[in-house]
């Protein structure tokens, strides 16, 4: 998975209500060079208790700290997380919360 640090911009929002997805989510938008492919935007849901968090990106890693709790995301467990995510349709945030700490807790 093509994954450039450098070029990465990320922040939580509420989902468009044209989207299928509702309540908060991650979005990610990764600039791409002539001839470079990959994904260029993607969008994972949160649960909505984490509309305060503070997003870092150290060493190519994004850091969600959701008060005490840490969560990350890198190109090691985007694809199995967004998977998770979208398996079986939208989720509760009791689910939500369940599958980043399952996919994307300590490091």
């Amino acid at each position: 998975m093509l994954w450039k640090p450098e070029s990465i911009s990320y922040e939580l929002k509420q989902a468009h209500k044209l989207l299928l997805s509702i309540g908060l989510m991650l979005e990610l938008r990764q600039s791409l060079s002539p001839g470079e492919y990959g994904w260029k935007q993607s969008r994972i849901d949160v649960p909505e208790s984490w509309a305060s968090a503070k997003l870092e990106m150290k060493e190519g890693t994004i850091y969600i700290t959701v008060g005490t709790e840490k969560y990350y995301l890198n190109p090691e467990n985007k694809g199995e997380l967004s998977f998770a995510i979208l398996d079986g349709g939208n989720k509760t945030d009791t689910q939500l919360l369940e599958i980043w700490a399952k996919c994307a807790k300590g490091t």
